[in-house]
Order: C-alpha cells, then structure tokens, then sequence
C-alpha cells in the first residue's frame, strides 16, 4: 500500500518538474525572402487597397542554419492577416493585398512564427508597405 502511494506522489513529482521546463529552449529566425518590401503609387488616392497582390516567401530556420517545417508563420498589419504552415523546406508563401490608411505613407506587417519546442519569434518590421 504505501508503495503504491509513494508511486503515485512521485508520478506527480516528476510531472510537475516537466511542467517547469520552459516549452521553447531553441530559438528559431525568419526571413523574408521575397518582397520585404511593396510599394505601389495610389495617384491621388488619400487610403487605398494595393491595386494587387503581392507573393511573401518566408523562409524559417533554426539557430544553427537547419530548416523548420510545421511552424506556423502569422503576418499582421497593413490590411493583412494571415497565416500559413512552412513547408518541408521550412517556407511558407503569402498572396497578401495590403493597404494604407488616409494620411499613411509607410505601415509594417509584423511577422510572428512559432513552432513546437523553440521560442517563439516576432519582427515588428518585417515587411515594409509604402506609398510612392
């Protein structure tokens, strides 16, 4: 009897010690590989929605140079939001349309990836949106 009960509280010991571990121990990077920046001329438009779309081609990788796939890359700002999962090559391609508001000659789309077991990544200027 009492060794099934010091069973039990070492059970719950060792998972409340796991549950102390923080999740993400490795870091990860992002980079945005094709149009880290758009601009488009409005003519004499004060807001307007990009005329078109626009490809994004994010590439994720670890810390020492090794793909990510299955992470989840979130794009905010600019009139856009999305969300997509990088491929076996660690890539994920966003069709985005952003826009300005009136008065607004440069926003950014904040890029936010996460993935199982590493930190958590944020850039608050990853894609920059301007009117020319």
């Amino acid at each position: 009897m009492y060794l099934i009960i010091i069973m039990v509280v070492a059970v719950a010991v060792i998972a409340a010690v796991i549950a102390m571990i923080p999740s993400g121990t490795k870091t990860l990077q992002a980079t945005v590989i094709q149009n880290p920046v758009i601009g488009e001329n409005p003519g004499n438009a004060s807001a307007f929605t990009f005329s078109k779309t626009y490809d994004v081609t994010i590439k994720v990788i670890t810390n020492n140079d090794k793909v990510v796939s299955g992470a989840t890359v979130m794009l905010i700002g600019a009139g856009v939001a999305e969300s997509g999962i990088t491929n076996s090559d660690g890539i994920v391609t966003f069709s985005i349309r952003p826009s300005l508001g009136e008065n607004v000659n440069e926003d950014h789309i904040k890029m936010t990836v996460k993935a199982n077991g590493f930190q958590d990544y944020t850039d608050e200027d990853a894609i920059t949106v301007y009117r020319l």
